[in-house]
């Protein structure tokens, strides 16, 4: 397994990357809130589908999806990912896309009941 970054770097390092992101076109931020507080958020990005696999001349991929603990099991993954899916519907994708670490079982088995499944395997080698 991989290193990872500390607690702050890994905050430090996304908080960039969402910075980057919003700046751009083509990234939507969904939240989920229960009343005043928030309990989830999603970054979906919309792009060009791929050049070898016809899924589509549009698609929309889920860059991150973060739910609180405490809200985990109560279906706000879910509504996350079922408005991530309508987004890219109305940008006219034809497939919902994401990325997750081998490691980390409780997510592949999240986005596999939720439908998702296993597509492309990405190495790396240093």
């Amino acid at each position: 397994m991989r290193p990872v970054r500390s607690l702050e770097d890994s905050w430090e390092y996304r908080r960039r990357q969402y910075l980057d992101w919003l700046s751009r076109d083509g990234y939507i931020l969904l939240f989920a809130e229960r009343g005043r507080e928030l309990i989830g958020y999603a970054v979906v990005s919309l792009g060009e589908g791929a050049a070898t696999w016809d899924l589509g001349e549009r698609t929309a991929e889920i860059e991150t999806l973060s739910v609180l603990g405490s809200e985990r099991g109560k279906g706000v993954g879910r509504a996350l990912i079922q408005a991530a899916a309508d987004v890219g519907t109305k940008a006219g994708a034809a497939t919902v896309l994401v990325a997750v670490a081998h490691s980390n079982e409780d997510a592949l088995r999240f986005y596999e009941r939720e439908g998702f499944e296993p597509f492309y395997v990405s190495l790396i080698r240093s």
